[in-house]
């Protein structure tokens, strides 16, 4: 049987897009709209929050200590640990509030994930391993960056993937206490788009999958040991789940046969989000706001 040849779709190529990830796939489209042909990479990637370099720190930490083998306590004293705390820069009060509870809190969190890893036995990790899948029908390939790769010490191949995910609270101003931070218990299962992303990974690598969640206060660890949505059946139905999204944002992609201005009218946008600054419009410049609105002029 001839080899197939996968090719970029005519519909992302007229948009300049060469790919997508679960992250992307399962966005609000106005969101993803907003972020892939609204702003530049380089904007894109300047727009964060608390909760976004938090996770980010938590899961250097993690993967230095594990990849490295190096303690706790160096890895958070590094220079690669403190130069990304240093270099944030909160969006308001409440943001740098919540920033600093989340770097108080690091070592807890990280040690919360470090001790759901240590159940899984004696694996030697590696981070950040890319990996590029093409799911038919979808008409582009799926990029993506496994957080954790582990293989036993004597195997020759790895043997299982993870994903880290934190679990934050939030930084509220009171009247008699001043700024305080809420404990958060980890899901008593992984939500659903967790499961639809490590299904994705388990697709392109082969690997069985574990998802790592971490507060300051609580941890929990699913595996296929212990976890149905992890069953081959289930992560078989999520990826489903996700190429749904993705082909549903392709057949837009077709509809607006590369036209920006016909692509924002497919991709509504929520103005009560934007104006009271929810999640997804937290640190947006309002140049970047008027230059999404001026499609809809």
């Amino acid at each position: 049987m001839a080899n197939h040849i996968n090719v970029i779709g005519d519909s992302y190529t007229k948009f300049g897009l060469k790919h997508t990830s679960k992250s992307t796939a399962c966005l609000p489209h106005t969101i993803r709209f907003f972020k892939k042909h609204i702003l530049t990479p380089k904007e894109n990637s300047e727009i964060s929050n608390a909760s976004f370099i938090g996770g980010t720190l938590i899961h250097m930490i993690v993967q230095e200590s594990l990849t490295k083998k190096l303690s706790l306590d160096d890895v958070i004293k590094s220079e690669l640990i403190q130069t990304k705390i240093d270099n944030y820069e909160p969006n308001d009060e409440k943001d740098k509030k919540k920033f600093e509870f989340i770097v108080k809190a690091a070592p807890e969190t990280a040690q919360n994930h470090l001790d759901n890893i240590d159940d899984l036995g004696q694996y030697e990790w590696s981070d950040e391993q890319e990996q590029v899948l093409w799911t038919h029908p979808v008409n582009t390939y799926g990029l993506m960056y496994i957080d954790l790769i582990g293989k036993l010490a004597k195997a020759k191949n790895p043997e299982v993937l993870g994903d880290l995910k934190n679990k934050f609270g939030n930084a509220t101003l009171t009247k008699t206490k001043g700024w305080t931070y809420t404990n958060v218990k980890c899901p008593d299962r992984p939500f659903c788009s967790d499961v639809q992303q490590v299904s994705l990974y388990q697709k392109a690598s082969g690997l069985k999958p574990f998802l790592s969640y971490a507060s300051n206060c609580d941890r929990k660890l699913f595996t296929q040991d212990n976890c149905e949505d992890l069953k081959q059946e289930n992560l078989d139905k999520a990826l489903k789940e996700l190429m749904i999204y993705e082909i549903a944002w392709e057949k837009k992609l077709e509809l607006a046969d590369g036209d920006l201005d016909t692509l924002a009218w497919l991709c509504c946008p929520d103005f009560s989000d934007i104006k009271k600054k929810s999640f997804w419009w937290t640190g947006v410049a309002q140049e970047q706001i008027n230059r999404l609105l001026k499609h809809y002029e």
